[in-house]
């Protein structure tokens, strides 16, 4: 697909999911969280930068919130497109999708499970991403967050803001903003974080109903995921019937009714033989998938302080 045909389909999917009348609380706040997004990137995001020239940068790493975020981002990509199509002197069908790629940039700092590296590149590929790593492009990985940022900007100088997927139960994010300029030491940009109100429950419940493609390693206990040395499946999606009972799925209605489902099947990926040997290491348990839990305070279980 194109990037205006995934920014399209990204487009129908989130107004179908805000079209669901249900009594799920868990989607009725989604639909809430997706409704204030969306109304932050057209009206305050969009007015300020334009999306269409280069101006908007995008930060992916392949985790569930960054592709919720792009999912969105995309899908108000392609409304723009629209308002910006009906106010020309052209008939829509003369329009042309004015994109072909995202600028974006992926932070690799620590060593990567290869299942997770593999999705950011099925991932970038699908998205229409023109992804930029310090390791890609040099062979070596940055090392901090702000030469890796610094590194991406000389090579898109015409970037001044780029969208961060964090949220406010994230390390330190009851402390960020939506929009906010970086710090007197780092590179010059404005974050732009339209997720922050967003809970775990919300992630699960919008990410599963889209029927977009899932790393495998939340298929495998995992609920955040950093670098190979740092974390572990989740303990408490440890398998057993206790925790069958303790964790209950919570969106049947989502997995049975996501958008253009075309299987029964969830649209998790398979995990590499290089991580499956990696989790046989650890020891016999087996995990719940991740989006059992919706727990945000113990989202971040897994990870582990060295």
């Amino acid at each position: 697909m194109s990037l205006g045909e995934i920014a399209e389909r990204c487009y129908n999917m989130t107004t179908s999911y805000l079209e669901v009348s249900t009594n799920s609380i868990i989607i009725r706040e989604t639909q809430d969280a997706v409704r204030l997004t969306r109304r932050h990137l057209l009206e305050d995001v969009f007015t300020r930068w334009s999306p269409l020239n280069g101006e908007i940068s995008f930060s992916y790493n392949g985790g569930k919130d960054c592709q919720v975020l792009l999912l969105l981002y995309l899908s108000c990509l392609w409304e723009f497109f629209i308002i910006q199509a009906e106010r020309s002197q052209y008939d829509f069908k003369y329009q042309k999708f004015p994109m072909e790629n995202l600028f974006s940039v992926y932070i690799d700092l620590a060593e990567t499970f290869p299942t997770l590296e593999s999705f950011v590149n099925m991932t970038s590929e699908r998205y229409q991403l023109s992804l930029y790593s310090s390791m890609r492009e040099h062979g070596t990985k940055a090392s901090n967050m702000s030469c890796a940022f610094g590194d991406f900007l000389k090579r898109y100088p015409e970037t001044q803001a780029i969208l961060i997927g964090v949220r406010a139960t994230d390390p330190f994010g009851d402390t960020l903003t939506p929009i906010q300029k970086t710090d007197s030491n780092w590179p010059d940009f404005y974050r732009v974080q339209p997720i922050l109100h967003w809970k775990l429950a919300n992630i699960w419940s919008f990410l599963l109903y889209s029927n977009e493609p899932i790393c495998g390693l939340y298929g495998n206990g995992f609920t955040s995921i950093g670098g190979i040395d740092t974390t572990i499946p989740n303990p408490y999606l440890t398998e057993s019937k206790d925790n069958r009972s303790k964790l209950p799925l919570k969106f049947q209605w989502e997995i049975d009714n996501a958008f253009k489902k075309e299987s029964d099947e969830i649209n998790v990926l398979a995990i590499d033989r290089e991580d499956q040997l990696w989790l046989k290491k650890l020891g016999p348990e087996e995990y719940l998938p991740g989006w059992y839990l919706i727990d945000d305070e113990i989202e971040r279980a897994g990870r582990i302080k060295k």
